[in-house]
């Protein structure tokens, strides 16, 4: 049998580092479609479902009319979606 290995000092934490990368997200303003991702980013973390957390996050950053620029002037994304904030 092998003995489990033993390292001189404990690990290194990296506080909110992780968390910020994998979480933090810019809606577009106006953004409907972004509005409600970011609602549901903010229940799963509050439900510590991190997973989902993390594909909501990751919607946000990666949706297609997220650019600020795509919005058009009734407050709608290109997509048609119009925000409730």
């Amino acid at each position: 049998m092998t003995t489990p290995a033993k390292y001189p000092q404990p690990p290194v934490e990296l506080a909110g580092a992780v968390e910020a990368y994998l979480y933090d997200c810019e809606p577009a303003i106006g953004c409907g479609v972004c509005t409600a991702l970011v609602r549901e980013l903010g229940e799963a973390k509050e439900a510590k479902n991190w997973g989902k957390a993390y594909e909501a996050a990751a919607e946000v950053r990666n949706h297609s009319n997220h650019a600020p620029k795509s919005a058009s002037r009734d407050g709608q994304c290109s997509m048609g979606v119009k925000a409730d904030v």
